[in-house]
């Protein structure tokens, strides 16, 4: 329901009571005013166009027909005013409704909602301004001109309101339009639903560049199973975070699962990429509170093979999320989990085959893990797990035992990491166990 424009008493009266408007000059004043303004009704949509146009540079880019239904709707607010304070009211429920339909419009073409915001403050400053010239020196139009200030300021808030809520409404379901098309253009590409040509046109509609290479990136939590809150306000930061990166005009960002999915353009140096998505991914993890991971697929020479940099992408961020030293992982740097990732089954096989004995003692397990990274000095991982040199040393003859396969032997060595990076990649990351903490 419209509220109340909140004249003072006597100002405005309904058509009901117009007899009795008709004894009082302080609204009869204001009943001449709006004779006035309504009889230039035309002149102010013109000139309140022509203000956006001069004002408001997002204006500028709309389309002449776009022009023509701005025009008709600043007409039509001038004279839903005009009505509203005749009939001592607010905006009725019909305008409101072609308030909010033009508004949605706006969010469709792409208008800032603070060029729309913007653009009702515009209209207003000009039909006060007209009425300012009309109310003149005239005693009882002076006064009348102060309801008539609090009625455009009530009027305007209340249109403006409905329009930001209904350009919010619009925007987000555009939004969830954008990312589903986003998300099924992805799918389709990884899936091979889609022809040559449907990716061609697809991608081109949605702001990718067919003729240049691309290349993909995925970023997601470090560790699996965030919770789901988290992670979904996480994605939303980073697809907003994005923006910073370079060409991201030119760039898609997908969700995908627990994914966030990165298509740039790669026409510069792999490296520099490198560059600048592990500043960003440092960068987002400080926002988000989270310690992020990435990996990054080679470039590819068109945007129908962006399943091949995808997959590769992918198989990074696997290294990444087992325990890279750096944030971001590159295909081609990580070809150990390569070869993992690739042989699962094999894997499988290799980190069940030698790690299955050392299942019930988590002691001997997070020593070999630690002598995996900070080895050979057993001083150093003595330290690092707050033991003496000695215990290491009894610790790694026992998993020699066990497992027959030692870690002092650059053959040992061999097997041993291979098994435990296949566990982390393929078979679930080992428990370090009571000594690691």
């Amino acid at each position: 329901m419209s509220r109340s424009v909140g004249l003072t008493r006597g100002a405005v009266m309904p058509r009901t009571t117009q007899q009795k408007a008709d004894q009082d000059p302080r609204a009869h004043a204001l009943r001449e005013i709006l004779d006035d303004l309504e009889r230039i009704t035309d002149d102010l949509a013109e000139r309140m166009l022509k203000q956006y146009l001069e004002s408001i540079p997002s204006y500028r880019a709309l389309p002449d027909v776009t022009l023509d239904q701005i025009r008709e709707v600043n007409r039509a607010n001038v004279r839903g005013f005009i009505r509203s304070m005749r009939a001592g009211r607010g905006p009725s429920s019909e305008e409101l409704t072609m308030i909010r339909e033009s508004a949605s419009r706006r969010a469709r073409e792409g208008v800032p909602l603070s060029a729309l915001l913007a653009a009702y403050r515009t209209g207003a400053q000009i039909a006060w301004a007209e009425a300012r010239v009309i109310i003149g020196d005239d005693h009882q139009r002076l006064a009348a001109g102060l309801d008539f200030a609090t009625a455009v300021m009530n009027w305007i808030d209340e249109a403006s309101g409905a329009a930001a809520q209904a350009y919010l409404s619009e925007y987000e379901r555009l939004a969830s339009d954008r990312e589903t098309s986003r998300r099924d253009f992805l799918d389709g590409v990884l899936g091979g639903e889609l022809t040559t040509e449907e990716i061609l046109a697809r991608g081109e509609a949605l702001g990718l560049e067919v003729a240049v290479p691309y290349g993909v990136a995925i970023a997601a939590f470090a560790q699996h199973g965030a919770d789901e809150t988290l992670l979904r306000n996480g994605q939303h930061r980073l697809r907003a975070m994005a923006a910073e990166l370079p060409n991201a005009d030119r760039s898609l960002v997908v969700t995908r699962g627990d994914e966030v999915v990165l298509i740039f353009p790669a026409e510069g140096e792999v490296d520099g990429m490198a560059a600048h998505l592990t500043s960003f991914i440092e960068r987002a993890g400080d926002v988000i509170g989270a310690e992020l991971s990435a990996g990054l697929g080679r470039p590819r020479e068109s945007i129908t093979e962006l399943s091949g940099s995808y997959r590769e992408a992918a198989i990074a961020l696997a290294a990444a999320r087992a325990g890279s030293s750096a944030p971001l992982a590159v295909y081609g740097e990580v070809l150990i989990e390569e070869l993992i990732l690739r042989e699962r089954a094999v894997a499988r096989r290799l980190a069940r085959t030698i790690l299955e004995p050392l299942d019930q003692h988590p002691d001997l397990l997070a020593t070999l893990v630690a002598y995996m990274a900070h080895g050979p000095s057993l001083p150093a991982v003595a330290k690092r797990l707050y033991l003496h040199p000695n215990t290491v040393a009894y610790r790694l003859a026992r998993v020699k035992e066990l497992t027959g396969r030692d870690p002092k032997s650059p053959a040992g060595v061999a097997e041993l990491f291979l098994a435990l990076r296949a566990s982390q990649l393929v078979g679930g990351q080992p428990d370090p166990g009571p000594a690691e903490r």
